[in-house]
């Protein structure tokens, strides 16, 4: 456990093994479901009611879980996490607990050009953005109304911050982008991004169309071989993605890394060692978790009674599953990320 001060104390209760073996060791963070934008796969139009975690909260669940569970690495999510008030504050609270490794976050850009360099001051490590196409119209349409100016400057300001390596998470969908995978591929890797393909899955308002527009990770890559020389590198185990060491097959072209998080096609549920919290409190052991843990009851007056969380986490750790049920009908962005 780690004491007010931010100091380990000596009743670390061990880490979290699930029901299957799994180490949990992750933490994906969600700070609100607001957004700036409504990207169709992941936001219904017009969705109302925005919910952001209490600041306290938050950094209390994050003190509990690495301190007193071994969670070593944590991920904020939304929504667009950027959009919390008290985002700084909270980033920097969580940098000074000993016992994380890194904090990352993932955004979709529109509002980083002006705080990445504070977020880097505050303790974050590196940042993800979300970049499915280089078209301004198209990206306009995907997003509802997004700038891809913006995004774009904000991935500048993170390379610059030094919030590297920027990774590019883009979600492929049949005739939608699929037609620019090269394209965000070279660009991507000419400003030192890792870019990062992900199969579209059955979540939220357009799970239904997931099967017509899924694009499996045997073709991103026979796409991107064209362009580029694709060469396996090792993985640790819990990495959702599969990562390759690419080179243009042009001299003097970019390099630099590619991945393919084949969630559909190649799912990697055996290694999985996540937990989610949601802006609202609630523990989900899985990404396709119909209902969830509420830390609720726990948070009395402003303080985790950790005893009580403890009991709750359990029950959300031993009913992860070994293998997620592959449908989703809650929206992505209250689920986090």
């Amino acid at each position: 456990m780690i004491t007010a001060s931010g100091e380990p104390s000596a009743d670390p209760l061990g880490p979290l093994i699930d029901g299957w073996g799994r180490r949990i060791d992750r933490l994906r963070l969600s700070l609100t479901d607001r957004c700036n934008l409504a990207c169709r796969y992941c936001a219904a139009a017009g969705a109302g009611s925005p919910c952001h975690i209490d600041e306290a909260f938050a950094v209390a669940v994050v003190r509990w879980l690495s301190g007193r569970h071994g969670v070593r690495h944590v991920r904020l999510t939304g929504g667009e996490p950027l959009l919390h008030p008290q985002l700084l504050h909270m980033v920097s609270s969580m940098a000074r607990l000993c016992s994380l490794n890194e904090i990352t976050l993932t955004t979709n850009g529109q509002a980083l050009a002006v705080s990445a360099e504070r977020l880097r001051r505050a303790g974050l490590t590196r940042v993800n953005v979300s970049l499915d196409t280089l078209h301004p119209r198209r990206f306009a349409r995907l997003t509802r109304g997004g700038d891809l100016a913006r995004t774009v400057r904000g991935i500048e300001a993170a390379i610059a911050a030094g919030l590297r390596p920027v990774r590019l998470n883009v979600v492929v969908q049949r005739g939608i982008n699929d037609d620019e995978l090269c394209e965000l591929c070279e660009w991507g890797l000419s400003r030192g991004c890792t870019v990062r393909f992900l199969e579209m899955m059955p979540v939220g308002p357009e799970a239904t169309v997931c099967r017509e527009r899924l694009v499996p990770a045997a073709e991103i890559l026979d796409r991107l071989s064209r362009r580029f020389t694709l060469e396996p590198i090792a993985s640790p185990v819990e990495q959702a993605a599969t990562d390759y060491a690419a080179a243009s097959v042009v001299g003097g072209g970019p390099a630099g890394i590619v991945g393919v998080i084949a969630s559909m096609t190649r799912p990697f549920c055996t290694s999985c060692r996540r937990l989610r919290v949601t802006s609202r409190g609630e523990i989900l052991s899985c990404l396709f978790d119909a209902g969830g843990w509420s830390l609720a009851a726990a948070w009395n007056g402003g303080r985790l009674d950790e005893e009580a969380a403890d009991r709750i986490l359990q029950a959300a750790v031993m009913a992860k599953p070994r293998f997620g049920r592959r449908t989703q009908r809650r929206r992505m962005i209250s689920i986090g990320g």
